[in-house]
């Protein structure tokens, strides 16, 4: 490159470090010697057709069209004219000699190889005192390409990156017991296939062979733990990790291949989209930046268009922040154990995910792991007992099976559904307890036995985590309980939006997913699958109108005495609801759909001290329903109550519990029971549920008494749920305090006038 300056480097050479400057001015000469040389090609070609024209037309016979009009580029080729105008007046290098740069290589640029080089040449810029060491000392350096495709092409190109050609490489698989020192400088090894379990000790002898010479030794692999032997893993000084295309590469890439710069900015979003497999369609030498930046973006909206709904990634796991917010940390902490900075019992590896069905538990394993950049193996007892016959020793073979396959793929997330399916040994009393005692049993013991921990990391997921033997979530082994609850609104909104993809970004989709409160992020999903198909089987855009129809299926118009009731009713709750908590985050809604015709929704209200004034705030905000119909209407009607998850059912829980588990109240206040949840056991006897039906009356009457004193806020909340179909505890609170201080003479229940 002597004699050669940049009149305007192609991209800010001052931020590359030397190796990747380097790096970049070389592939930029080899990528111009390219299109010179087609450029004489061209020329050559130009001139023979001139001189054939000239001997097949005789004096006398009309001239042939001039050379340059037979030479001019057809539309999408790049033709003679159009690379000597390039090269000549739109390229970024100047000073070179044409003819010792066509003679210098031929071979076309490929995008691939070029972000390969640039990549590895980042790699060891961040990380100058190991080149120091590598020509100094002998450290032993493993690096990380987790792509195929980058891999491969480091492969072959990693020591003319490094500029180490004066070094005298020997592979290790050549290495034997007559290797002597003073016969190489260094040692090189590439991994491409997972060591398997017979060849372990092989590899041993080599990686032993290798590590006495005491030369630098450098070992290119797509994860180290799973492709080097234990004695290398035991040796290496120093890990490092292929860098990420970011859209500095990628254009950098860009000017490379094409020879000119690239005026447009890359949006990071569209960067996230880009692989090697998109470099390589996308980015060639007949094409101008901007088509390449084009043709990446066509890419890049395909990948997002084809891209499942639960083709999510971490950042797009909306409701599970307490589980997000643990695979972050893991994340980093599993570097710091890569590079041996802590050791794997540092790692927070262990946690079970606990929460109704469809909330994304399972999803979100997967992407923990793809975040970890580990593989995942998933099991559940069922999967065990469903080998062979489903004897005991059948379920412990392929119960050892799994976990011995994570240890082998170590660093590996072993992912466990259903694990309340491990019930509480103690609890146990039918006729196969042996059984269970004995599944239980291996299953811990595969959990933290002698085989150890290293290199797992375990996520388990159940619908009820009382369920599970408390040796299985103690402390050591899946000791960190996350709680998964239904999504609220907002969270709603953030996960149709993700499954959206675009898609009625105009349009306001509040009103919608407060609608679908009480869905689970699997019901999301379906609501969205459920839209397009309406939308498509019409042959038509989908519109806000869609998605409200897959929430609430085909609405049904509630007569006015229905609609009356289900206005009063929700003024009750919200009402009683802001009295007690405040206008934050409650809202009310009356809708002539889904399985009752409204509902109130309210989200991490109140205090969590667990008090006896607290729980009965709870069981007056579960009963204003009830109590706004009989003050209001003259009697209640059947929609407080009658299944699973009615406020009645909810407040009759509330109240078992504090006569009969939390001590606060009834016959015996200190005498435990139950747990809180086993409303049945508590109410088996006569004299308890006569104390439950006391708690819920004074709940009852102090509703109404709450509700008699904002009479005029009730009828006013109940009008505005009758005409608007929705209303929020700020709106509510302002109707509260706009009749604060007007006399209330008189007052009629039994009916809205």
């Amino acid at each position: 490159m002597t004699g050669m300056h940049y009149a305007d480097p192609p991209v800010a050479l001052s931020r590359m470090g030397r190796l990747e400057r380097a790096v970049y001015k070389s592939d930029w000469i080899s990528a111009r010697a390219y299109r010179l040389h087609l450029a004489a090609v061209a020329a050559r070609r130009n001139a023979n057709r001139a001189a054939d024209a000239l001997e097949s037309n005789p004096p006398g016979t009309p001239e042939p069209a001039p050379a340059d009009e037979q030479s001019r580029p057809q539309p999408g080729r790049l033709g003679l004219a159009a690379l000597r105008n390039s090269i000549s007046g739109r390229e970024d290098v100047d000073d070179v000699d044409d003819e010792s740069v066509v003679e210098r290589d031929v071979e076309a640029p490929a995008p691939g190889r070029i972000a390969a080089r640039l990549l590895f040449a980042r790699l060891f810029d961040r990380n100058p005192s190991i080149m120091r060491r590598f020509t100094s000392g002998s450290p032993v350096v493993v690096v990380d390409v987790p792509d195929a495709g980058l891999h491969s092409r480091i492969a072959h190109h990693w020591q003319d990156v490094l500029a180490l050609g004066a070094l005298r490489f020997i592979d290790m698989a050549s290495l034997s017991d007559r290797t002597r020192r003073e016969d190489c400088d260094a040692i090189r090894a590439v991994f491409g296939d997972v060591i398997a379990a017979k060849d372990r000790a092989a590899a041993d002898t080599r990686a032993f062979a290798a590590v006495q010479l005491a030369l630098p030794i450098i070992a290119i692999t797509p994860s180290a733990e799973t492709h080097l032997s234990k004695v290398l893993l035991d040796a290496m000084t120093d890990r490092l990790v292929l860098p990420s295309i970011d859209a500095e590469l990628v254009r950098g890439v860009i000017r490379i291949v094409s020879g000119k710069r690239c005026a447009d900015e890359i949006p990071e979003e569209l960067v996230a989209q880009i692989g090697l497999h998109e470099l390589l369609l996308a980015v060639r030498f007949d094409r101008t930046p901007e088509e390449c930046i084009e043709n990446l973006s066509q890419f890049a909206r395909a990948k997002i268009a084809k891209a499942g709904s639960r083709d999510l990634s971490l950042d797009e796991m909306f409701g599970l922040d307490e589980a997000v917010a643990w695979a972050r940390s893991t994340a980093a902490d599993l570097q710091a154990w890569k590079r041996g900075e802590i050791a794997w019992d540092a790692l927070d590896a262990g946690i079970v995910l606990n929460g109704p069905p469809g909330t994304g538990k399972t999803l979100f394993a997967k992407l923990a792991s793809e975040h970890f950049k580990v593989p995942m193996i998933a099991a559940t007892l069922a999967k065990w007992q469903g080998s062979g016959e489903g004897h005991l020793g059948h379920l412990l073979r392929a119960m050892k099976k799994d976990f011995d396959e994570a240890r082998a793929k170590a660093p590996c997330v072993l992912f466990i559904d259903e694990l309340d399916s491990f019930p509480n040994r103690s609890g146990v009393t039918h006729s196969h307890k042996d059984y269970v005692v004995e599944v239980v049993n291996a299953f811990i013991e595969q959990l933290d036995g002698v085989q150890g921990r290293q290199g797992l990391i375990f996520i388990a997921a159940t619908n009820d985590v009382r369920r599970c033997d408390p040796a299985i979530v103690r402390s050591g082994r899946l000791n960190r309980i996350i709680h998964v609850g239904l999504p609220g609104p907002s969270d709603i909104e953030k996960m149709m939006r993700v499954r959206l993809r675009g898609d009625l970004q105009a349009d306001p989709i509040e009103d919608v997913c407060l609608l679908a409160t009480g869905s689970s992020g699997a019901d999301v999903e379906r609501i969205v699958k459920d839209a397009r198909r309406y939308a498509r089987q019409e042959r038509r855009a989908m519109s806000l109108a869609d998605l409200r129809h897959a929430v609430v299926g085909r609405e049904h118009e509630l007569s006015p005495e229905m609609l009356e009731r289900a206005s009063v009713h929700e003024a009750g709750h919200i009402v009683v609801g802001v009295v007690h908590d405040g206008p934050s985050d409650i809202h009310a809604v009356v809708a002539g759909s889904r399985s009752s015709a409204g509902f109130v929704l309210s989200r991490n209200r109140g205090s969590q001290a667990g008090t006896l004034a607290e729980y009965r705030k709870t069981l007056q905000g579960l009963l204003a329903g009830r109590a706004a119909e009989e003050l209001e209407l003259g009697a209640a009607g059947d929609g407080a109550g009658g299944s699973q998850g009615s406020d009645l059912a909810l407040a009759t829980s509330v109240a078992a519990a504090l006569v009969g588990s939390l001590g606060h109240v009834g016959p015996h206040p200190l005498v435990f029971l139950a747990d809180h949840f086993r409303t049945d056991a508590i109410l088996d006897q006569a004299y308890m549920r006569a104390a439950v039906q006391d708690e819920l009356a004074t709940a009852l009457e102090e509703a109404k008494q709450i509700l008699s004193r904002n009479g005029r806020a009730l009828k006013e909340v109940a009008v505005r749920l009758r005409t608007k179909g929705r209303i929020d505890g700020h709106e509510v609170e302002r109707i509260i305090e706009s009749f604060a201080d007007a006399p209330d003479h008189v007052r009629t229940w039994g009916g809205v006038g």
